[in-house]
């Protein structure tokens, strides 16, 4: 009896991690799609950091109505857009450390970066853009170790100073003290 209680509370358990275990968001790190991005940010950001770009939830929308986009004086008929999430980081000066969640929106047909102006109209990527967040995110531990450096070193010097210091003072009372316990 124990064990058939075992072996369905493991099936149970099989059955609940192989079910909500697994992401069925796609994770990509490689692709034409991930060159152009990282060509992009790289060219925007000169404090983009080597590596750290992913884009999260990527998704292909095929467009009922497809929409015209003028670019380089040309104008493409996209019928096909890939939206995704993408994070990546940026190092500025090795104090001032940020997180990014974009959307990133490419028609892989035409190998081309979309704006947000160009998409705003379809009612597919205002769903997508609902279900995940876009933020900015300052890492402050930098910061705020710089910030106690500035306040704790001039504070431990003035009182090591306080303790150690030579006082032409202190010499000349000990003098005086002596003298006058020999009164």
């Amino acid at each position: 009896m124990f064990k058939k209680i075992l072996a369905g509370l493991t099936l149970l358990s099989a059955a609940f991690f192989f079910t909500f275990g697994i992401s069925h968001a796609e994770t990509v790190t490689s692709g034409d799609m991930y060159k152009a991005f990282e060509k992009q940010y790289k060219t925007a950001n000169y404090d983009f950091k080597d590596g750290s770009l992913e884009l999260h939830h990527v998704k292909t929308i095929n467009l009922d109505q497809p929409i015209k986009v003028k670019k380089d004086n040309k104008e493409y008929t996209i019928s096909k857009i890939t939206v995704a999430v993408a994070s990546y980081k940026t190092v500025r000066d090795y104090i001032f450390l940020k997180d990014w969640n974009e959307y990133a929106y490419y028609a892989p047909e035409e190998g081309l970066i979309l704006t947000e102006g160009d998409v705003m109209n379809i009612t597919q990527v205002q769903d997508f853009q609902h279900q995940y967040d876009s933020f900015v995110r300052l890492e402050l531990g930098p910061i705020v170790l710089l910030m106690l450096l500035v306040i704790i070193v001039p504070v431990s010097f003035g009182w090591y100073w306080k303790k150690k210091k030579y006082n032409t003072l202190d010499f000349r009372l000990k003098l005086l003290e002596a003298a006058d316990r020999k009164h």
